[in-house]
């Protein structure tokens, strides 16, 4: 039997630590380590809680390293990995969790060129409106298998189950890739021959914090972390251009009226793309919440593409 290294960076999250630590234990897979990664603030109780799992068992092994501002996970992945014992590596987050049976069922499709597992994302249940819809949206994608598949083709969806021979072998992850870490590593796994499969009865459960104002903060500080990927990804150029573009409609609006037309044709693009997701969520528990998709697509896509400006603009200022 394969040992399995899990790996859980974590920065303050008391509220939700336990239960992800909780989902760990109760793995069916016995052969496993647990690498608890700390970079809180000093103080923070999700800390002691780490402390208190390492010291009762055995198999959870606990560190500190500080929080260094502008690192992103990346960075404690690596500082996590350095430790890690075992043929295989459960990549994971303070804010995910997995059912007992995660492990047991991706960990022995690690063999051969086959060098990570794709698990099944569900949304960690929440009231929030926009957890809501992101379980209506989320639920969509990833029962669509094709879909998934042809991601993982075009190295769009991070195996979070991995063969650590294969993660030395690539260079590991670049701790420089922000946010983009998990698409330059699956590039760097298929230029070395290897495969990663998708498995949609492993589910694993992912919580954002779903509140407008922590959606903006984090879709601006993605955006400027993501600058250096999206840069080279013409459907996320366009993408941006499509969230900006509407600026420049009031701007150009100022001398030629009739382009303020154009902030009335925009949202109505968005609201066609969200009533056939309507459509094609029939039957699900949280179908109404898909009609929030546009305003859910401007707070989080206008400071995504205001991150990605800014990012834009300092790298020409600095002359790259």
């Amino acid at each position: 039997m394969k040992k399995v290294s899990i790996i859980c960076p974590f920065h303050n999250e008391d509220d939700i630590l336990e239960e992800t630590i909780q989902s760990f234990i109760v793995q069916t897979y016995s052969h496993k380590e647990l690498i608890l990664m700390d970079n809180s603030d000093p103080g923070n109780k999700a800390t002691e809680i780490a402390k208190a799992y390492a010291k009762k068992y055995l198999w959870i092994k606990y560190y500190y390293t500080p929080n260094i501002p502008g690192k992103w996970a990346s960075h404690y992945y690596i500082e996590a990995i350095k430790r890690a014992t075992g043929e295989v590596m459960y990549i994971a987050d303070a804010n995910a969790k997995i059912p007992p049976d995660y492990l047991t069922l991706t960990v022995p499709l690690i063999k051969g060129k086959v060098a990570g597992v794709v698990g099944k994302v569900k949304i960690w249940p929440d009231p929030s409106p926009i957890s809501k819809y992101r379980d209506v949206v989320w639920t969509l994608r990833y029962d669509d298998v094709p879909r998934i598949e042809r991601e993982i083709n075009e190295a769009r969806n991070f195996p979070r189950t991995l063969s650590k021979e294969a993660y030395d072998k690539v260079g590991g992850f670049n701790p420089e890739a922000g946010w983009a870490i998990d698409t330059f590593f699956n590039q760097d796994l298929k230029k070395h021959g290897y495969v990663t499969v998708y498995e949609p009865q492993a589910v694993w459960w992912h919580k954002w914090r779903d509140n407008p104002k922590d959606l903006i903060k984090y879709s601006y500080k993605f955006g400027k972390l993501n600058y250096d990927l999206a840069r080279t990804d013409t459907k996320q150029v366009w993408k941006i251009a499509f969230f900006l573009s509407p600026f420049l409609a009031i701007i150009i609006g100022i001398f030629i009226p009739w382009f303020f037309l154009y902030l009335l044709f925009h949202p109505l693009l968005l609201l066609m793309k969200y009533l056939k997701l309507f459509v094609k969520a029939k039957g699900r528990e949280n179908r109404p919440y898909v009609l929030l998709g546009p305003f859910i697509s401007y707070i989080q896509n206008i400071p995504y593409a205001l991150g990605f400006l800014k990012s834009l603009i300092s790298s020409i200022k600095k002359g790259k």
